[in-house]
């Protein structure tokens, strides 16, 4: 009985151990294979990897300068340290972070409309309208 008892705990240390070793490789694969291929993601002369969606995509045709890439990236970059602050004080609210986190997007929003030209902004105002637009027909009523 005692070689059992044995043999079953060693048999559990080395499957826990094999677990342990192979988990980790098994683990980065399947994300490896749901990311997009390097060519799809932004690289640094974009606008910031955190921007992935909704900015990157508002500001990508707009033929911006270098210097106004990097004002807007700033800018971005703030705004996302300021929301991960919010989102890691456990003293607010979730409703209290919902509406510091709008404030923080609508302020980096406006911050990026003045390094804007007219002509930028404008462009920007026609995506934000066509965006809009296209959100409010796919939502369900």
């Amino acid at each position: 009985m005692k070689t059992r008892n044995f043999t079953q705990t060693v048999l559990t240390a080395a499957a826990l151990l094999a677990l342990g070793a192979f988990a980790p490789q098994a683990f980065s694969q399947s994300a490896q294979q749901s990311n997009p291929p390097a060519a799809a993601q932004p690289g640094p002369d974009k606008q910031g990897s955190h921007m992935r969606g909704h900015g990157e995509q508002l500001f990508a045709d707009l033929n911006l300068t270098d210097e106004q890439k990097a004002q807007i990236k700033k800018i971005h970059e703030d705004a996302k340290a300021k929301s991960d602050a919010v989102k890691a004080d456990s003293a607010l609210s979730d409703a209290d972070k919902k509406s510091k986190l709008r404030e923080i997007r609508k302020s980096a929003m406006a911050d990026s409309k003045k390094v804007l030209t007219a002509e930028q902004q404008a462009q920007l105002e026609q995506k934000m309208k066509e965006r809009h637009a296209a959100k409010s027909q796919t939502r369900p009523s």
